[in-house]
């Protein structure tokens, strides 16, 4: 008889992972993954599911080969095809970016790297439901956006699905003790130097135990009804910014003064965000403050500029806003 964890993972498997797909699973060798792998393999059976692993070893600390070799020998096991790779995140680390954040970018490229390898159609990650509490506590205290607070989603961007999304970790670890599934425990995990770790280890346990120990779920749900009101402005901000923009060039966008002036909050900073983005903004680096600036032009006098992410300018012309790149003032200078 199947147990809790496994109905769980089932009815998420329904809605993410139609028959026939082929998947490919981010296995790090930790619990989480680990009882992704396991839970996938079982459920594959009765639905003609092709599976194969995927592992990077970010070269980040020593013992990080022996969670390669354990990932390669779990999947062998499966009679499954593994892909790993080793890539140094240290050397591959851009200027304007934290260790976490290269990792996470590396992670990504290879994950996608890997997915055409293994002709999937869809990578599985073993994100939970206290990654999704995490996630969303570490985006509010750092001035986030609803659509941020709102958290990831079971499905997407692109071929990423999260399955596990609506399980706890402690559940996880249960599952894994009752069937005897090894893994690897990363010592990283506990060092507090990191943001998610003082949050996992500090905060979430905090929060537990002085206010409610539910509390992670109770976050997590606030979150999907965020992401809810979310879906809905972003169509309707979308639908707007369609009829308020005009591409003068390759470098130089103009959107309508007025539709901003006249949107509500709500609405005026996702045009705003989608005018940043359009215009050549990388959407990580577009904060509360830029959007403000994008609305402040609305109502400014002709002439008014703002600076903005990727050196982007943004000017008040007529009753329009003009956003220009670098690339168009040096094209229109020379």
């Amino acid at each position: 008889m199947a147990d809790r964890i496994e109905l769980a993972f089932r009815r998420a498997a329904l809605r993410l992972l139609p028959d026939g797909a082929r998947l490919l699973a981010a296995v790090s060798g930790g619990a989480d993954s680990v009882a992704l792998l396991h839970l996938l393999a079982r459920h594959a059976r009765g639905r003609r599911l092709e599976i194969a692993v995927a592992h990077l070893d970010h070269g980040l600390r020593p013992g990080s080969a022996g969670d390669r070799t354990f990932v390669e020998r779990l999947a062998s096991d499966l009679a499954l095809c593994c892909f790993a790779e080793r890539r140094d995140v240290a050397d591959l680390r851009r200027r304007d970016e934290s260790p976490e954040e290269a990792a996470r970018r590396v992670r990504r490229g290879f994950l996608l790297a890997a997915l055409k390898k293994a002709g999937a159609d869809r990578i599985v990650t073993g994100h939970t439901l206290d990654d999704q509490a995490e996630t969303v506590l570490m985006r509010l205290v750092r001035g986030a956006g609803p659509a941020s607070l709102a958290g990831m989603a079971e499905s997407g961007p692109g071929p990423f699905v999260r399955p596990l999304l609506r399980v706890e970790r402690r559940d996880l670890r249960a599952y894994l003790e009752r069937h005897a599934l090894p893994f690897r425990e990363d010592p990283t995990n506990r060092d507090l130097r990191f943001d998610r770790n003082r949050v996992r280890r500090l905060v979430l346990p905090l929060l537990a135990e002085a206010l409610n120990p539910r509390a992670a779920r109770h976050i997590v749900e606030a979150a999907e009804r965020l992401r809810d009101d979310a879906t809905a402005l972003d169509a309707l901000a979308a639908e707007i910014y369609c009829k308020s923009r005009r591409r003068l060039s390759e470098r130089r966008l103009r959107v309508s003064a007025s539709r901003l002036a006249a949107a509500p909050a709500a609405i005026a900073s996702r045009l705003a965000r989608l005018a940043l983005v359009e215009a050549g903004a990388d959407p990580r680096r577009i904060a509360a403050r830029h959007l403000e600036g994008m609305r402040s032009l609305a109502h400014a006098s002709p002439g008014k500029t703002v600076d903005l992410p990727g050196k982007i300018r943004a000017r008040r012309s007529g009753n329009g806003i003009l956003l220009e790149s670098p690339a168009a003032e040096r094209s229109r200078e020379s």
